[in-house]
């Protein structure tokens, strides 16, 4: 699926509008879940207009974060939301994928990927990047409706989470978790893994 003819042009803007709306509670469950250090680097996979990268620079009092999407439009939308932040360096916004991170290996404290993951093309060389750029310990918290997950993988929640879960354990991302999330009135779900951290048991 082109991301980038759903989100950018004339037609992303509008969208824009309606996910700085939309999906605020989303963004702000996933926030609290990952609960990052004030101190933190944290990655935001498809910002969108940037309200959880507003949100994320509320937390990060001395951290910093980075941002991508794949529409034009939307980067363009969370500069306007962030200026100063961007021109301090603070933030770091990206126009690109998840399967293309331009950061080193283990650069983020922790990740969230609000209604994007399930947009993530192709899957697999997606989280095996996000996994790379995290760092042992860290964790993926995604936020995604029910029904974006059917439309864009023909699969349900549940089906949906095992595979994703196989996917990025095979990666370096384990212990899978999923739940009900307050947002959209438990229509969401809550998706989350942690980057093995191989001397943790050593």
């Amino acid at each position: 699926m082109d991301t980038t003819q759903l989100f950018d042009g004339v037609r992303g803007r509008a969208v824009a509008k309606v996910m700085a709306r939309v999906n605020r509670a989303a963004e702000k469950e996933a926030i609290e879940i990952l609960d990052p250090r004030p101190d933190d680097r944290v990655l935001a996979i498809g910002i969108g207009p940037g309200v959880g990268v507003q949100m994320l620079l509320d937390v990060l009092r001395d951290g910093q974060v980075a941002g991508i999407d794949p529409a034009r439009v939307m980067i363009d939308e969370a500069r306007r939301r962030v200026p100063e932040a961007v021109e301090r360096g603070t933030v770091e916004l990206v126009r690109t994928t998840a399967d293309s991170l331009p950061w080193p290996d283990a650069a983020f404290g922790g990740a969230v990927a609000v209604n994007s993951i399930q947009l993530w093309q192709p899957f697999d060389a997606s989280v095996a990047e996000v996994a790379r750029v995290l760092r042992p310990g860290a964790r993926l918290v995604a936020l995604t409706h029910d029904w974006a997950i059917r439309k864009s993988t023909g699969r349900d929640v549940d089906a949906w989470s095992a595979w994703a879960s196989t996917i990025c354990r095979e990666h370096g991302l384990v212990g899978a978790r999923q739940w009900r999330a307050r947002a959209e009135r438990g229509r969401s779900i809550v998706f989350t893994v942690t980057r093995d951290d191989p001397g943790a048991s050593a």
